[in-house]
Protein backbone atom coordinates (compact mmCIF):
# COMPACT_ATOMS: atom_id res chain seq x y z
CA UNK A 1 0.00 0.00 0.00
CA UNK A 2 2.85 2.38 0.86
CA UNK A 3 4.50 1.57 -2.47
CA UNK A 4 1.32 2.55 -4.41
CA UNK A 5 1.19 5.89 -2.58
CA UNK A 6 4.86 6.57 -3.34
CA UNK A 7 4.33 5.71 -7.02
CA UNK A 8 1.34 8.07 -7.25
CA UNK A 9 3.34 10.83 -5.56
CA UNK A 10 6.27 10.26 -7.97
CA UNK A 11 3.93 10.31 -10.96
CA UNK A 12 2.45 13.60 -9.78
CA UNK A 13 5.92 15.07 -9.36
CA UNK A 14 6.96 13.91 -12.83
CA UNK A 15 3.79 15.35 -14.36
CA UNK A 16 4.42 18.69 -12.65
CA UNK A 17 8.00 18.71 -13.97
CA UNK A 18 6.80 17.97 -17.51
CA UNK A 19 4.21 20.77 -17.37
CA UNK A 20 6.79 23.28 -16.11
CA UNK A 21 9.32 22.21 -18.76
CA UNK A 22 6.74 22.51 -21.54
CA UNK A 23 5.65 25.95 -20.35
CA UNK A 24 9.27 27.19 -20.27
CA UNK A 25 9.98 25.85 -23.78
CA UNK A 26 6.85 27.38 -25.30
CA UNK A 27 7.40 30.77 -23.60
CA UNK A 28 10.92 30.97 -25.01
CA UNK A 29 9.63 30.34 -28.53
CA UNK A 30 6.90 33.01 -28.62
CA UNK A 31 7.02 35.70 -31.23
CA UNK A 32 7.76 39.23 -30.07
CA UNK A 33 5.90 42.35 -31.15
CA UNK A 34 8.06 45.44 -31.70
CA UNK A 35 6.75 49.00 -32.13
CA UNK A 36 9.01 50.52 -34.79
CA UNK A 37 10.70 53.62 -33.41
CA UNK A 38 9.13 53.05 -29.98
CA UNK A 39 7.20 56.21 -28.97
CA UNK A 40 8.49 58.14 -32.01
CA UNK A 41 6.69 55.73 -34.33
CA UNK A 42 7.19 55.69 -38.10
CA UNK A 43 7.99 59.28 -39.08
CA UNK A 44 10.33 61.42 -41.13
CA UNK A 45 10.73 63.72 -38.10
CA UNK A 46 12.77 61.25 -36.04
CA UNK A 47 15.80 62.81 -34.34
CA UNK A 48 18.96 61.54 -35.98
CA UNK A 49 17.55 61.00 -39.48
CA UNK A 50 18.57 57.69 -41.07
CA UNK A 51 20.64 56.67 -38.04
CA UNK A 52 17.55 56.75 -35.77
CA UNK A 53 15.90 53.67 -37.31
CA UNK A 54 19.24 51.92 -37.83
CA UNK A 55 20.04 52.38 -34.13
CA UNK A 56 16.54 51.24 -33.17
CA UNK A 57 16.88 48.05 -35.25
CA UNK A 58 20.37 47.26 -33.97
CA UNK A 59 19.07 47.29 -30.40
CA UNK A 60 16.76 44.33 -31.10
CA UNK A 61 17.13 40.70 -32.12
CA UNK A 62 14.49 39.78 -34.70
CA UNK A 63 13.36 36.26 -35.53
CA UNK A 64 10.85 34.64 -37.87
CA UNK A 65 7.24 35.28 -36.75
CA UNK A 66 8.10 38.47 -34.85
CA UNK A 67 5.80 41.38 -35.65
CA UNK A 68 6.78 44.96 -36.48
CA UNK A 69 4.10 47.54 -35.70
CA UNK A 70 4.41 50.73 -37.73
CA UNK A 71 2.43 53.57 -36.11
CA UNK A 72 1.89 56.62 -38.32
CA UNK A 73 -0.70 59.17 -39.41
CA UNK A 74 -2.83 57.97 -42.32
CA UNK A 75 -2.24 59.92 -45.51
CA UNK A 76 1.07 61.35 -44.26
CA UNK A 77 3.15 58.17 -44.30
CA UNK A 78 3.08 54.58 -45.52
CA UNK A 79 5.24 51.46 -45.26
CA UNK A 80 6.84 50.18 -48.45
CA UNK A 81 8.66 46.86 -48.48
CA UNK A 82 11.46 47.38 -51.01
CA UNK A 83 14.53 45.72 -52.47
CA UNK A 84 17.96 46.50 -51.07
CA UNK A 85 18.86 48.65 -54.10
CA UNK A 86 15.61 50.66 -53.78
CA UNK A 87 16.31 51.02 -50.05
CA UNK A 88 19.84 52.32 -50.68
CA UNK A 89 18.75 54.75 -53.41
CA UNK A 90 15.39 55.67 -51.80
CA UNK A 91 13.66 54.69 -55.02
CA UNK A 92 9.95 54.42 -54.21
CA UNK A 93 8.50 53.70 -57.66
CA UNK A 94 8.20 49.91 -57.47
CA UNK A 95 7.77 48.61 -53.93
CA UNK A 96 7.39 44.89 -53.33
CA UNK A 97 4.45 45.70 -51.08
CA UNK A 98 2.85 49.01 -50.09
CA UNK A 99 0.93 49.20 -46.81
CA UNK A 100 -0.92 52.43 -46.04
CA UNK A 101 -3.57 51.75 -43.38
CA UNK A 102 -2.13 52.39 -39.92
CA UNK A 103 -1.18 50.76 -37.76
CA UNK A 104 0.63 48.35 -40.05
CA UNK A 105 1.43 45.01 -38.40
CA UNK A 106 4.10 43.31 -40.47
CA UNK A 107 5.01 39.69 -39.66
CA UNK A 108 8.63 38.78 -40.34
CA UNK A 109 8.10 35.54 -42.23
CA UNK A 110 11.58 34.51 -43.38
CA UNK A 111 15.23 34.83 -42.41
CA UNK A 112 17.42 37.42 -44.11
CA UNK A 113 17.17 41.20 -44.38
CA UNK A 114 13.92 43.04 -45.10
CA UNK A 115 13.88 46.68 -46.15
CA UNK A 116 11.20 49.30 -45.44
CA UNK A 117 10.81 52.91 -46.58
CA UNK A 118 8.13 55.60 -46.70
CA UNK A 119 7.11 56.58 -50.25
CA UNK A 120 5.72 60.03 -49.36
CA UNK A 121 7.66 63.03 -50.70
CA UNK A 122 11.32 62.88 -49.65
CA UNK A 123 10.67 61.00 -46.41
CA UNK A 124 13.06 58.16 -47.28
CA UNK A 125 15.96 60.51 -48.01
CA UNK A 126 15.11 62.31 -44.75
CA UNK A 127 15.76 59.03 -42.91
CA UNK A 128 12.38 57.30 -42.83
CA UNK A 129 13.77 53.90 -43.77
CA UNK A 130 14.45 50.73 -41.85
CA UNK A 131 16.29 47.49 -42.51
CA UNK A 132 15.95 44.49 -40.22
CA UNK A 133 17.87 41.25 -40.31
CA UNK A 134 15.78 38.28 -39.29
CA UNK A 135 17.42 35.20 -37.84
CA UNK A 136 16.15 32.04 -36.27
CA UNK A 137 15.40 31.87 -32.55
CA UNK A 138 19.15 31.58 -31.93
CA UNK A 139 20.28 33.34 -35.11
CA UNK A 140 21.81 36.69 -35.98
CA UNK A 141 20.66 40.04 -34.68
CA UNK A 142 19.66 43.18 -36.51
CA UNK A 143 22.28 44.87 -38.58
CA UNK A 144 22.54 47.69 -41.09
CA UNK A 145 22.18 46.73 -44.75
CA UNK A 146 25.13 45.26 -46.56
CA UNK A 147 26.48 46.64 -49.81
CA UNK A 148 25.89 43.46 -51.78
CA UNK A 149 22.72 42.95 -53.75
CA UNK A 150 20.41 40.13 -52.77
CA UNK A 151 17.04 39.06 -54.16
CA UNK A 152 14.03 40.80 -52.58
CA UNK A 153 12.20 39.01 -49.79
CA UNK A 154 8.92 37.23 -50.50
CA UNK A 155 5.73 39.30 -50.14
CA UNK A 156 4.82 39.72 -46.47
CA UNK A 157 1.76 38.69 -44.60
CA UNK A 158 -0.06 41.69 -43.17
CA UNK A 159 -2.28 40.89 -40.25
CA UNK A 160 -4.49 43.52 -38.72
CA UNK A 161 -3.67 42.58 -35.14
CA UNK A 162 -0.47 41.40 -33.55
CA UNK A 163 -0.42 37.80 -32.51
CA UNK A 164 1.84 35.68 -30.42
CA UNK A 165 2.90 32.85 -32.68
CA UNK A 166 5.10 30.18 -31.26
CA UNK A 167 7.43 27.67 -32.75
CA UNK A 168 7.13 25.19 -29.93
CA UNK A 169 7.21 22.31 -32.40
CA UNK A 170 11.01 22.67 -32.38
CA UNK A 171 11.01 21.44 -28.77
CA UNK A 172 8.71 18.44 -29.22
CA UNK A 173 11.55 15.89 -29.59
CA UNK A 174 13.13 17.13 -26.36
CA UNK A 175 9.81 17.00 -24.57
CA UNK A 176 9.23 13.42 -25.75
CA UNK A 177 12.67 12.36 -24.50
CA UNK A 178 12.20 14.17 -21.19
CA UNK A 179 8.74 12.65 -20.69
CA UNK A 180 9.99 9.15 -21.56
CA UNK A 181 12.79 9.48 -19.02
CA UNK A 182 10.39 10.74 -16.37
CA UNK A 183 7.94 7.89 -16.98
CA UNK A 184 10.74 5.32 -16.79
CA UNK A 185 11.67 6.70 -13.35
CA UNK A 186 8.11 6.14 -12.14
CA UNK A 187 7.84 2.60 -13.54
Amino acid sequence: MAKAGATTKSAGLVLAMVVVQLWVMLRSAEATTYVVGNTTGWSNKANGGASFYSSWASSHTFKVDDILVFNFISGQHDVAVVSESDFNSCSTGSPINLLSNPPVNYTLNSTGTTYFTCTHDSHCSEGQKLSVTIGTASGPTSSPPSTTTSPPPPPPSNSSTPSNSSTGHMYVPYLVIFTSMAISLVS
